[in-house]
Order: structure tokens, then sequence, then C-alpha cells
């Protein structure tokens, strides 16, 4: 299975240069182009969600469980990195059957920081090892 969860806090740079969050004039094309984004990611399997909160704060959600991996979601971060670099947030990856790329992640999370125009993997100190930290082994069908 692939499991995400993921949250985005969307920025864009004042006319001053300086950084807030979102509220008037630029920042509603930067909203329009994430909308565009997240339809290029979503799906029926999938939760994604962009929601204004007050004091002009935008929050990007991504939720999923599907049978096997789900590259949108993460392209879906990597865009927001690209196109919006001031904006942060984090994207937790489990998936069973990540042991392809080089490395056997199929019993762990994996993070994607997005910080300062970067999305980055990381490992995941908090739910990791998924047996068993998150599942009992037995649970798994796994002997202990």
């Amino acid at each position: 299975m692939f499991e995400f969860h993921g949250w985005a806090t969307i920025r864009v740079p004042d006319d001053d240069a300086s950084f807030r969050p979102i509220g008037r004039g630029a920042e509603f094309d930067a909203i329009k182009r994430l909308r565009a984004a997240v339809s290029e990611a979503h799906d029926e399997f999938c939760d994604f969600d962009i929601r204004r909160a007050g004091n002009g704060l935008v929050v990007l959600s991504v939720h999923g469980l599907r049978n096997h991996r789900y590259e949108p979601v993460i392209e879906l971060f990597r865009w927001v990195a690209a196109e919006l670099p001031e904006s942060y947030g984090l994207l937790y990856i489990h998936d069973d059957e990540d042991f392809k790329r080089g490395s056997d992640f199929s019993n762990e999370f994996r993070v994607w920081r997005l910080a300062r125009g970067k999305c980055e993997e990381l490992a995941e100190p908090f739910l990791s090892p998924y047996i068993p930290t998150v599942e009992s082994s037995e649970s798994s069908g796994d002997p202990a």
C-alpha cells in the first residue's frame, strides 16, 4: 500500500520583496496556478484540499491510500517548491513496495521536506520502522 499525508503553507513574495502569507494580487494568481497543479494530481482515491484560513494563511493538504506508488503527489510538492519557493511543508509517505530504488524503505515512512524552493526526501524518525511502531508484527502477518 502507498499511504501519504502532507501539508504545505503556501507563500508568495510581496511587492516589496519581503515574504508573507497569501493575500491579494499576485497571491490570487498563485492560488489559481496551485489549483491547476492540484487538479493534475487529484483522483478519486486521494484528498487534495486548498484552504484559506485567517490572516491570509493558505494551506494545501493531501491525503491518500492507494494500492501502488503514486508519483503525482510527490510531483505536486516538487511543483510547489519550484513555482512557489517561499512555501514550506511536509509530505509523509509509507510505501510497502519501496525496495526498488536502491534501498529498502518498505518498512518505514519517508518524509519529503518542502522549504526554501527545495523538496527533498529524508528519513523519518517518529513513525519508523512501520512495523512494530505503527503495526505489530502479528497484525501484519509476520511471525515475531
